[in-house]
C-alpha cells in the first residue's frame, strides 16, 4: 500500500483494522523513490470477505495512493502489499 508521508497515517490504517477486529501481524514501512510517499507491508490473518472489507474501507483513508493485495499461503497469512522495486536501500539513501 502506498501513501502519503504524512502524520497520523499509520493510527488511520491501524485504527481499520482494530475496528474490524483484524491483528497486524507483521508491519514493514519503506520510504520510495518518490519524495513523500511512503510504501506500507502489512500482513494480517483473515478470510477473504473481511480481507476485501478492510481493503475497501483503507481506499477511503485520504492518505493512501493504491492498495494491493497478495495471499500468502505458505506464511497463513495475506499481505497487503508487497514490496516495490522503486524502494531505496539504505546505501542508495544516504548517497543521495
Amino acid at each position: 500500500m502506498n501513501t502519503e508521508n504524512t502524520l497520523c497515517v499509520l493510527q488511520r490504517i491501524s485504527s481499520v483494522l482494530s475496528r474490524n477486529r483484524v491483528n497486524i501481524e507483521q508491519l514493514t514501512v519503506f520510504e520510495t523513490a518518490n519524495k513523500g510517499i511512503s510504501h506500507f507491508n502489512l500482513v494480517v490473518h483473515s478470510t477473504q470477505d473481511k480481507i476485501e472489507k478492510i481493503v475497501k474501507k483503507l481506499a477511503n483513508v485520504i492518505e493512501v495512493i493504491d492498495i494491493n493485495i497478495t495471499n500468502c499461503l505458505s506464511m497463513q497469512g495475506t499481505v497487503i502489499s508487497e514490496i516495490p522495486q522503486n524502494v531505496k536501500t539504505v546505501s542508495q539513501r544516504k548517497a543521495a
